[in-house]
C-alpha cells in the first residue's frame, strides 16, 4: 500500500488495489468506488489523484482543496426557477443557493468526511454532466491527470446516465472519472461495465473513533456511548452524535414492540414519525439498529454477553423466553434483504411496511 494512503482509516483492501493499479501504469480511465456513506471514498479519491499528480506539495494542496482544473466535483444540485436542461448547473440558481453549495463544498474541501448536505438537491442534473464536455475539452498539459469526481452517482437520472455514458465511451486522454456511490445497483448496468469497481467496507469502532477525533470536535464520552450503534459508518456515528441516539434506541424499541404485537396501524405511526426528515439514512439506520437487536438476542440465547443493546437486556431476554422456537437467522437475512432493497426502491413508505411485516410474522409463529 502506497505511503499517501497512510491517512485513510480501515480500507486496506481497496487501497491495495488502487496501490497495484498505480504501479501497474494501467490507469483505468473510469473507477466506481462502492460502499456505505461515511466510509472514506471521497477522501481515497482525493488521495488517489494526488498520487496519479506525482504527490507534490503543490498539485497536493491544490488537490485537497477541489481546485478546479485539478477536480471538477459534481453532486446533485437543487433546481432554480424557470430552469432548463439547456441551461448552465448555477445559471438559474439564486445567489443564497449557489453561496450554500459553495460553502458545503468548502467545508469537504477542510473536511474529506464531512456529509454535504444542500437543501433540495435529490439530483445530479443533467446539465451538471454535460458541462464535462467543456471541462474535458480543455487542455491542461501540465497536469498528469484531473479528476472528475461525481459523488451520489447514483443519483443521475436515466437521462443523465445516458449522457453520462457517452464520456466513458470516448474517454479523453489525462482524465479520469471517478463515481462515489452507496447505491450502484440503481446505476445502468452500462456505466458499471465501463468502470473498475472498488468496493469500500464499513469501519470499525477504533477507526470511527479516530476520524471523530481528528476531523470533528466531540468529547470521548458521547463518541465512545455512540460508536456500537454507528455500523461502521462515520455519517451515521455524527448524525446520532447530533440528533440524541437515546431516542432512537428507544423508538427501534418501541417498533419493534408493536410490529410483534401487529400492531400495524401503530407501528407504521412511530417508524413514519422518524422518518420526516433524512429519510433515506434515518430509514437504513433503524433497520440496522432493529437487526443489530435480534443479533443481540442470538448472542444472549448463545451466552454471548458482548451485546449492543446493553440498557435493553431484559426486553431481549423476554423476547427470547416468548419466541424460543422462531428461527431469528432467517428474519434478519430478510431484514438485510429489505434493507438493500431500499436502495433501489424509491417508496420507502412501501420498504418501510415490509420491514413492519416481516417483524410481524414472527409473532404467527
Amino acid at each position: 500500500m502506497h505511503e499517501i494512503f497512510a491517512d485513510v482509516k480501515g480500507q486496506s483492501s481497496a487501497l491495495d488495489i488502487l496501490s497495484k493499479i498505480y504501479s501497474s501504469k494501467r490507469i483505468p480511465n473510469a473507477l466506481l468506488f462502492s460502499g456505505n456513506e461515511g466510509i472514506g471514498k471521497h477522501f481515497t479519491a482525493i488521495q488517489f489523484l494526488k498520487l496519479l499528480n506525482g504527490n507534490t506539495a503543490s498539485s497536493n494542496l491544490k488537490i485537497s482543496k477541489l481546485s478546479e482544473p485539478y477536480i471538477k466535483l459534481i453532486t446533485p444540485l437543487p433546481r432554480g426557477k424557470n430552469e432548463t436542461n439547456s441551461d448552465l448547473p448555477f445559471d438559474k440558481l439564486t445567489s443564497d443557493m449557489a453561496e450554500e453549495i459553495n460553502e458545503q463544498y468548502h467545508l469537504k474541501s477542510e473536511n474529506p468526511y464531512h456529509q454535504i448536505n444542500i437543501k433540495n438537491a435529490n439530483n445530479i442534473k443533467i446539465n451538471s454532466i454535460r458541462e464535462i464536455n467543456k471541462i474535458v475539452s480543455l487542455n491542461f498539459d501540465e497536469i498528469l491527470y484531473r479528476g472528475i469526481i461525481i459523488s451520489d452517482a447514483h443519483k443521475m437520472s436515466i437521462e443523465a446516465q445516458n449522457a453520462f455514458l457517452k464520456n466513458l465511451e470516448e474517454p479523453p486522454e489525462g482524465i479520469i472519472y471517478i463515481l462515489i456511490s452507496s447505491q450502484p445497483d440503481n446505476l445502468l448496468t452500462t456505466i458499471k461495465s465501463r468502470c473498475w469497481t472498488v468496493n469500500f467496507s464499513p469501519l470499525a469502532e477504533n477507526d470511527i473513533a479516530e476520524i471523530l477525533n481528528k476531523y470533528f470536535k466531540y468529547s470521548s464520552d458521547s463518541i465512545n456511548e455512540i460508536l456500537p450503534f454507528a455500523y461502521g459508518s462515520v455519517t451515521n456515528a455524527i448524525f446520532l452524535l447530533e440528533n440524541n441516539f437515546e431516542k432512537y434506541l428507544h423508538k427501534t424499541i418501541i417498533i419493534l414492540r408493536y410490529s410483534l404485537a401487529r400492531k400495524y396501524f401503530t407501528a407504521t405511526k412511530e417508524f413514519a414519525e422518524l422518518l420526516e426528515s433524512n429519510a433515506a439514512l434515518v430509514f437504513n439506520m433503524i433497520v440496522d439498529l432493529i437487526i443489530m437487536w435480534f443479533n443481540d438476542t442470538l448472542k444472549m440465547k448463545h451466552g454471548n454477553s458482548d451485546i449492543k443493546f446493553s440498557s435493553y437486556k431484559d426486553t431481549l431476554e423476554k423476547f427470547n423466553q416468548k419466541f424460543d422456537e422462531v428461527d431469528i437467522s432467517r428474519t434478519v437475512a430478510r431484514l438485510v434483504e429489505i434493507r438493500n432493497s431500499s436502495e433501489r426502491n424509491v417508496y420507502l413508505n412501501l420498504t418501510m411496511m415490509n420491514v413492519i411485516f416481516e417483524v410481524a410474522s414472527i409473532g404467527m409463529k
